[in-house]
């Protein structure tokens, strides 16, 4: 009698087998029979694996970048920003602003082993984990900064900056992008959000720290419906964290609401009455 454990067997190259593994030692088994540990997909355009925020503090890029990747057009403007060049580097543009940025493969390596030797959370892990794609933007928008080549006035530095600017960085297209951090601005923007949510990218503020949520952090938008809000935290992307829309209401004025529709982003005026 044989038991289905629900591994998915296209991960791995062989069968497992157990009884060469007896007689034969883990140590002289093919590699590749371990697939679910080598699924590290490197750089291939897409926010597509786990994502933990380093030490930057820089959960506004972090949140304001796994927003896009929750949409179809978003997911292209990440596509489009990255490239791999022949000698193993990599380009990041920053279509909006006219800006390309080269990683090395060694400054990429070397991000990533700070990180894993100091591990997820420690003081010396200063970029993000999990994701080659989050960490390149992550270093392209580091060099953006630091060499005062910064041409959104509120993006201030690589520890502080606003998710809703961050957008225009990839795409030529007028953004247009609303904030909102009174109870009315945050109500209209939330249900904008719930009636456009397969094509809108956003973001949630947090001033001062309500159910569950951290003080001064910013989390990312999975989608909203009439009985709560579903975030996803930089700090540990796969955890999806539920906010009941009677917390919200309850809440206004400790967090604020950030929305651009990416399907519109060649028109300036589909939040016009908002503007009004």
């Amino acid at each position: 009698m044989s038991a289905n454990f629900g591994i998915n067997n296209e991960y791995f190259s062989q069968k497992p087998d157990l009884k060469g593994y007896q007689t034969k030692g883990a140590a002289s088994l093919n590699e590749a029979a371990y697939g679910l540990f080598n699924e590290d997909k490197g750089v291939n355009g897409k926010i597509d694996e786990a994502v933990f925020q380093g030490n930057s503090g820089d959960c506004w890029l972090i949140s304001g970048i796994l927003s896009l990747s929750y949409t179809p057009e978003g997911e292209k403007l990440i596509q489009d920003a990255i490239s791999i060049n022949p000698d193993g580097s990599y380009n990041v543009t920053f279509n909006g602003v006219d800006k390309t940025y080269n990683i090395t493969k060694e400054e990429l390596e070397a991000a990533n082993k700070n990180s894993f030797l100091n591990g997820i959370g420690m003081a010396n892990s200063e970029y993000s984990t999990g994701d080659d794609d989050m960490l390149l933007i992550e270093l392209a928008m580091e060099k953006l900064v630091y060499e005062n080549d910064i041409p959104i006035e509120t993006i201030e530095g690589i520890t502080g900056g606003s998710a809703y600017y961050l957008y225009q960085l990839f795409t030529k297209n007028d953004v247009e992008y609303a904030l909102g951090d009174n109870e009315n601005e945050v109500k209209y923007l939330i249900d904008y959000y719930y009636q456009n949510q397969d094509t809108s990218a956003a973001t949630l503020g947090v001033g001062d720290g309500f159910a569950g949520l951290e003080d001064d952090h910013a989390y990312a938008v999975k989608s909203v419906n009439p009985n709560y809000i579903e975030l996803a935290n930089p700090w540990d992307a796969t955890e999806n964290i539920k906010v009941s829309i009677k917390d919200l209401a309850k809440n206004f004025g400790k967090y604020d609401f950030s929305v651009v529709d990416t399907s519109l982003l060649e028109q300036t005026d589909y939040l016009e009455d908002y503007y009004a």
